[in-house]
């Protein structure tokens, strides 16, 4: 990469991460209409959209191989460019095997491009000599309140319209962003095109369980903090929804300021602050006897979360003897399980014990998150 600019190639991954973000809340936006346009019951819908999820799981390992023969670039673009065009589709579904089809299909598109994304970030971190992998996961996060709230102001339009339009603004913006991608490095060809579907290297393993308590106490916050609210502190519908806008808008602030923090703090010691921070929160959000601090303890829970998957995949990306291929993608299939399981196996266990005892496992979470930061190796300085 001797002739690239890396500056470019950053505001090549701010647009992917952001137009990832923007897709993604402008769906969740609008899934009310999808059921009711496809007229399904919640259980129905609920095994549809599970589609996403096993989509995103099945593609993880493939992407990671199509990375490492076509390189990065060529993966993003064509992960980018299914994700826009399936997206309409969604709006035509009629049925539950068609929508299950196309969240299938939007799963495998996101799964190849946000390895792929990834991969583009550790390289422009590398290049760049400081880090920037933060910053790029906030406009994700911000790519989804955009998008959320772009799906409340066209409510309007049917979903088939609403995508379409997206899909437009999508593919006429891309071309402007494409040549900024960074390129395969020629001298790491023969290594990614040496070999297939491996098992991840051990070394990997303490970064999947660190990535893996991060996406089960993200994935728990934003299914169980609403139900929490109303149901154990009797809180309003309106009120309840405040948990999750608390937890969310911390974790944007979180990630667009968290890369001066890592410039000024080492990963781990970062990782063990933060991964208190967030333990803390999440206690005083269970134990609060009023939602008003309950809320504000979600809000802690989402600062101290915010830069925990982008300081993990980071370091996966960076593993000594490892192909930031194999690490990236090795660590997210890890996440994106915990993320599809841990919440529904919350549930199981809630209707047991109950909610506010269920949801202390996210409290163990963070608190391990914090006590085996020193699993996150110190990360190179200078390219």
């Amino acid at each position: 990469m001797s002739e690239v600019n890396p500056r470019q190639g950053r505001l090549a991954c701010i647009y992917f991460f952001a137009m990832a973000g923007l897709v993604i809340g402008n769906l969740m936006g609008r899934i009310p209409a999808l059921k009711e346009q496809t007229q399904l019951d919640e259980r129905a819908l609920g095994q549809a959209l599970l589609g996403v999820g096993v989509g995103a799981l099945t593609a993880f390992p493939l992407s990671g191989f199509l990375v490492q023969r076509i390189g990065s670039r060529s993966v993003v673009i064509g992960g980018c460019l299914i994700m826009l065009l399936v997206f309409p589709l969604l709006g035509l579904s009629q049925g539950w095997w068609q929508l299950a089809l196309a969240f299938y299909v939007l799963g495998v598109s996101f799964a190849g491009m946000d390895v792929a994304m990834n991969i583009q970030a550790v390289d422009v971190e590398r290049l760049l000599g400081k880090p920037c992998m933060s910053m790029l996961h906030g406009m994700y996060s911000l790519g989804c309140l955009v998008g959320a709230l772009s799906a409340a102001a066209l409510a309007g339009l049917t979903p088939f319209w609403h995508f379409l339009i997206l899909t437009a603004l999508g593919l006429l913006s891309l071309p402007f962003f494409v040549r900024a991608l960074l390129p395969p490095d020629p001298s790491k060809a023969g290594a990614r095109k040496g070999g297939g579907f491996t098992l991840p290297p051990r070394a990997l393993l303490g970064l999947g369980l660190l990535i893996l308590c991060a996406f089960v106490s993200e994935g728990g916050v934003a299914d169980w903090s609403a139900l929490f609210l109303h149901s154990v502190l009797d809180a309003s519908e309106r009120v309840a929804a405040l948990g999750f806008a608390a937890f969310s808008a911390a974790m944007v602030v979180g990630r667009l300021f968290g890369d001066r923090l890592r410039g000024r703090i080492d990963d781990a010691p970062l990782l063990r602050g933060l991964g208190s921070l967030a333990t803390l929160g999440m206690l005083v959000a269970l134990f609060s006897p009023w939602p008003a601090l309950s809320i504000a303890g979600f809000g802690v829970v989402g600062l101290g979360l915010s830069v925990m998957v982008p300081i993990v995949i980071s370091a996966a990306g960076n593993q000594p003897g490892i192909d930031p291929v194999i690490g990236v993608a090795a660590v997210s299939t890890v996440g994106y399980g915990g993320l599809l399981m841990g919440p529904p196996l919350i549930g199981l266990l809630a209707h047991e014990i109950g909610l506010r005892w269920a949801l202390l496992v996210l409290v163990g979470l963070c608190l391990l998150l914090a006590l085996r930061a020193d699993l996150v190796r110190r990360r190179p300085r200078s390219a």
